[in-house]
């Protein structure tokens, strides 16, 4: 399995981390670390990981560093060990945000194919708790479907769903394996969901449902219930769902209300997290950019160099760590999809933990003039200072005017801070924001890493 590294992205490390660690000030823990996790993007799920002895010597370093390493890898779900038999790369998570759609639009979006297998349905008086979410009277009926959810033939989850049983007669025989419940009530019964009310806890999985999932029981699961409403403000269903705790998880987009209305986006346009699916379509934007972008700034051959398929390998990486948080601009189609026409990544600045750090900023040139920069800017601006990160640094080209005139506008200055990366060989000042209290002023630090 060790041969696996030869060669590969991980194996550039090889041999080098005590010299990268004087360098960066980096422990070699983390060093070997981001080794790891370029070696697992390499290798297909459930591939056996190189041993802890050939870890060492392979890198050079003690097993105590190798296991520090691997219990990090392990806590993020990005590996499995096993007693006697090794240590796996894990499959990647199912990303899900948190929207009023069901699990079949949302598993098709993705490309895989959705089904459900049908447990039972039963027909009987409601229960006192499931009548007060159902707005139903005591005696009234209450059909409830249980069904395993699958992805691709992978169970996923188990759902516990109650429906009207008089409103919604006869629904579980049309119900089939593949059909979308929300889509058969639209088109069975005229009923248009327009909100929920939805909670999510983290439970151990009851042995009924890890023998229905193919999991231990005890195992980490998460708990969703869901609370459904017309657009007359009806109760339509009432859903709770044990999802696989290693192979799900809900993201969600939290923001002011003024922050929305004080940068608005072309109707066309949403702002989402950026996945690991995203990289390639991160690359484009980052290249186009830097072409169009950085003509007499940075030199030809910079740019003739840039490769799309090296800039999407390092900006997986960097969405799928737990740096910097990597925002998208994505243009909207019927489908829900579309193109990433601009990218942004903000965190906290690495010279000092409590100022918050622009490391990017792109928009791809045929969207440019949108206020899409604009939009992108100020929202992670708010998502720092949500953080208490209010004093904002970032690194631009000197000759940068237009980037320049953007940041100027939103209170940004030189700070004297300057450098030259010999890779790109141009200059390069630093811009702060300042917050209110002690760090406000203009004093220059360190530079930070350039993104």
């Amino acid at each position: 399995m060790i041969s696996a590294m030869d060669g590969g992205t991980a194996g550039r490390y090889a041999g080098q981390l005590e010299q990268r660690s004087l360098e960066t000030g980096q422990p070699k823990y983390r060093l070997l670390y981001d080794a790891l996790v370029a070696l697992i993007r390499a290798l297909p799920p459930e591939s056996g990981m190189p041993t802890e002895r050939e870890l060492c010597e392979r890198f050079g370093v003690s097993r105590g560093t190798v296991r520090q390493a691997l219990d990090r890898l392990e806590a993020e779900q990005r590996i499995h060990r096993h007693q006697g038999k090794g240590t796996f790369v894990a499959r990647p998570k199912i990303d899900q945000l948190l929207e009023l759609t069901g699990h079949t639009e949302f598993v098709r979006a993705r490309g895989m194919a959705s089904t459900s297998r049908l447990i039972g349905v039963t027909r009987g008086p409601v229960e006192p708790d499931v009548a007060a979410m159902m707005g139903l009277a005591e005696g009234d009926e209450i059909l409830q479907i249980e069904r395993v959810r699958l992805a691709d033939e992978e169970p996923l989850a188990v759902e516990l769903l109650f429906l009207d049983a008089r409103r919604f007669d006869g629904i579980a025989a049309v119900l089939g394996e593949s059909q979308s419940l929300y889509q058969l009530l639209r088109a069975g019964y005229g009923v248009e969901l327009a909100w929920a009310e939805e909670t999510i806890e983290a439970v151990v999985t009851p042995e009924r449902e890890a023998g229905l999932l193919g999991m231990a029981p005890g195992t980490p699961a998460l708990l969703l219930c869901r609370q459904s409403f017309d657009s007359a403000g009806l109760p339509i269903e009432f859903v709770r769902s044990v999802y696989r705790g290693d192979r799900f998880r809900f993201r969600t987009r939290l923001e002011r209300a003024a922050t929305a209305a004080a940068a608005p986006l072309p109707p066309a346009v949403k702002l989402r997290p950026a996945t690991t699916g995203d990289a390639a379509g991160l690359a484009r934007v980052f290249v186009s950019s830097w072409r169009a972008g950085y003509v007499g700034i940075v030199s030809d051959e910079v740019l003739d160099a840039l490769d799309e398929a090296d800039i999407a390998d390092w900006l997986w990486t960097l969405t799928a760590s737990n740096g910097p948080t990597t925002w998208v601009a994505q243009r909207v189609t019927a489908t829900g999809g579309g193109e990433i026409v601009a990218f942004s990544r903000h965190g906290e600045d690495p010279v000092d933990s409590r100022r918050g750090h622009i490391f990017s900023l792109y928009v791809a040139p045929a969207a440019g003039g949108r206020g899409i920069g604009t939009a992108l800017l100020e929202h992670d601006l708010n998502l720092l200072s949500e953080r208490g990160l209010v004093t904002v640094t970032l690194w631009v080209f000197e000759e940068n005017r237009a980037a320049r005139s953007l940041y100027a506008s939103f209170g940004f200055e030189p700070d004297g801070a300057r450098r030259v990366e010999p890779k790109y060989g141009a200059q390069e000042i630093r811009l702060r924001r300042p917050g209110p209290g002690p760090d406000n002023g203009r004093a220059a630090g360190a530079p930070g890493a350039l993104s």
